[in-house]
């Protein structure tokens, strides 16, 4: 078969077609003899002419709109003047039973022979009118499916980038701090007092039940609880009882108004005793929530004698006072202080005098010395260099950190404040003392410095020193070679302590000839 296809390409067809108009003229020459016979002997040959094998038509590759249209008026024309133009071929066909027999003559038959014929019997040229419909409904198709892929993708992107927003109305802030940080939304929060809400509880937000991109800042409200500069009606605690002050400091929220139960030789258990408040310049008809006050109540009568004489302590240990205490039911609270005098755990002073009388359930209080103190100094007037020195006897770390707005060298923080006493027995922190790096400096990485090492680079010198100096790579087309930094968007500068730098990494994809102009000032 690719033999047979082979004679009608190139050279090939050219002397295919040579040879077969000679193999015509050749078989013209005795067809054109039986023409010129009487038409008596050409009805001799009719059997022969009915039982002769008849060409079948077939388009073949001289066909074109011209040909075709111009077939009728030309064809006998094109088949005695050009018949170097035509390939015949044959198709050996059974003729019908009852088809009547016809007398032809050759030249009759040669005339009405198409001009369009091919030598390969199979080969048709055809045009097909729905081409156009087709085309357009494959763009239609084609249009269709870019559409739904970009939908697709805008879909996916919109689901990774945004996140829906809970109800977080009535509940803790703590929740939305948390939820916030998980999804990666900025809060905002502004705080209100509520009277119906409790502190850090969640008033409002400005999306709920919707989503929001992330990165984008979710603003809440959050309750600090009443109003402490809300003026609050003072009831007559005269004509209350206890349990209904206690109902009314409730409902009010007056948390800075306490209650004071006392025993009452007068006063029944659960009566008003007293109502005083504390700052002596506020008065009833002004009181405001903040405003502490209390309000006492009797406890009923409690009768006990003073017949236990308090005993001398100075000096003493302080097991020994409490020894006392506990054996004659007395309340004995026990301060501690710092003295360069008496030995740690003596006592150094008491409340009640040596000889007093005192009964039980009574209070006093005595004060233990811890021993000499240890201070805190000011670290602020000594260098870095000099802190560990002057410490005092204390544990101290010095740091050093970037500070945008304190010079290099100087004092920026101490974490115990100034002038803080330790004693022996008390564990003393580390004190930690920060001084000032000054701004950070961010130096030229590019051409010498890999990908794998800006981790390590960034973090030892910006952000183990207080610097949150982060950086964000992009990759670029390149001849150096591959992951190397070739682009960097700031270097050789101060920059800010919080600051993203824009590295290019290199591609190392071009050839020497490829590369582009350095991005290197000359």
């Amino acid at each position: 078969m690719s033999d047979f296809l082979s004679n009608f390409s190139g050279e090939n067809y050219e002397k295919t077609r040579q040879e077969k108009n000679k193999q015509k003229e050749q078989s013209d020459k005795p067809e054109r003899k039986k023409i010129a016979r009487p038409e008596k002997k050409a009805s001799k040959q009719e059997p022969l002419a009915d039982e002769a094998v008849q060409p079948e038509v077939s388009f073949g590759p001289q066909n074109s709109p011209e040909n075709v249209e111009n077939s009728t008026g030309e064809q006998h024309k094109n088949l005695t003047n050009e018949p170097e133009d035509l390939i015949y071929t044959k198709k050996r066909i059974k003729k019908k039973k009852y088809e009547p027999k016809k007398a032809t003559t050759t030249s009759e038959s040669v005339a009405t022979t198409p001009v369009n014929q091919s030598k390969n019997p199979e080969e048709v040229i055809e045009t097909d009118p729905t081409y156009k419909k087709k085309k357009i409904r494959k763009f239609i198709f084609l249009g269709l499916g870019g559409l739904a892929a970009a939908l697709l993708l805008y879909f996916g992107y919109y689901q990774l980038t945004h996140v829906k927003v809970p109800d977080f109305e009535g509940k803790e802030l703590s929740e939305v701090r948390v939820w916030t940080t998980e999804n990666g939304v900025k809060l905002q929060v502004e705080q209100k007092y509520d009277f119906a809400k409790e502190a850090n509880v969640v008033i409002h937000q400005n999306v709920k039940n919707k989503k929001i991109k992330k990165g984008k800042e979710l603003v809440v409200d959050a309750s600090l609880g009443a109003d402490p500069e809300e003026i609050i009606s003072l009831p007559d605690f005269k004509e209350m009882k206890l349990d209904d002050a206690k109902s009314w400091i409730k409902e009010q929220k007056a948390e800075n108004l306490a209650i004071i139960e006392e025993y009452s030789d007068k006063v029944a258990a659960g009566d008003y005793l007293k109502f005083e408040i504390t700052n002596k310049d506020v008065k009833a008809e002004n009181y405001k929530r903040k405003d502490k006050a209390k309000v006492y109540f009797s406890k009923g009568k409690e009768v006990f004698e003073k017949n236990i004489s308090v005993p001398d302590f100075a000096g003493k240990a302080k097991e020994e006072a409490t020894e006392w205490a506990k054996k004659n039911e007395i309340t004995l609270k026990v301060d501690e202080a710092d003295s360069e005098t008496v030995e740690s755990g003596k006592v150094i002073s008491q409340s009640v005098g040596k000889d007093t009388k005192v009964a039980k359930k009574e209070s006093m209080s005595v004060t233990v010395s811890t021993g000499k103190a240890l201070v805190v100094p000011d670290f602020s007037q000594f260098t870095a260099e000099e802190a560990e020195s002057k410490a005092n006897g204390l544990q101290v770390q010095v740091k050093q950190l970037f500070n945008d707005q304190v010079p290099y060298g100087q004092f920026i923080s101490q974490s115990v404040e100034i002038g803080k006493k330790y004693t022996e027995k008390e564990e003393k922190p580390v004190i930690q003392v920060v001084y000032s790096f000054g701004k950070p400096y961010l130096k030229d990485l590019r051409d010498s410095t890999l990908e794998g090492d800006l981790q390590k680079i960034f973090y030892d010198e910006y952000q183990s020193k207080g610097a949150n100096i982060t950086y964000q790579v992009y990759y670029v087309d390149s001849t150096v070679t591959k992951g190397t930094v070739v682009k960097m968007s700031q270097y050789n500068e101060f920059i800010p302590i919080n600051s993203v730098v824009q590295i290019g990494i290199s591609k190392g994809n071009l050839k020497p000839e490829e590369n582009k102009p350095s991005d290197k000032p000359e």
